[in-house]
């Protein structure tokens, strides 16, 4: 499973992995809608999806249950970073201060900016930002749109 995009100005780019952080990225208060879930689970087909959570709003088996992707708990922000450098060809996407180093271990990090906001360095850390989770998964189930915001 991988996603190949061939970019005007950077090349050929190829992705195996998307880490997602769960709370503001993905879910608002824990929860996650229907259509993200259904999206996720999509992506899921193209890509290893991996999503990583604190589990501050104990919603791990409802996630799991509803996205048919087991969220991996992770205590601190440097288990994140861990993570994702633990993986090769990966696209990270988060929105807060833990979330900083993760994208900046990442092939291609993207910033959520949701109903939390996102933290200035996280989006400093980022090359693409966009509005909602929605919009991040949307972008990497039609990677022309990749193509068209990372062209040079």
């Amino acid at each position: 499973m991988a996603i190949h995009i061939d970019i005007p100005g950077l090349g050929l780019k190829e992705y195996d992995h998307v880490v997602f952080d769960l709370n503001g990225t993905l879910a608002t208060d824990g929860r996650i809608s229907e259509t993200m879930a259904l999206a996720l689970q999509d992506l899921n087909k193209l890509l290893h999806v991996h999503i990583l959570t604190a589990g501050t709003h104990g919603q791990i088996d409802t996630i799991r249950r509803i996205t048919g992707i087991a969220p991996v708990l992770i205590q601190v922000a440097e288990d994140k970073t861990q993570y994702v450098k633990n993986l090769q060809r990966v696209i990270a996407v988060g929105n807060g201060a833990n979330d900083t180093e993760m994208l900046q271990a990442a092939d291609l990090a993207i910033c959520v900016i949701g109903y939390e906001g996102a933290f200035t360095k996280t989006l400093l850390a980022s090359d693409i930002v966009v509005r909602k989770g929605q919009d991040a998964i949307d972008l990497l189930l039609k990677p022309n749109r990749l193509k068209a915001t990372l062209r040079l």
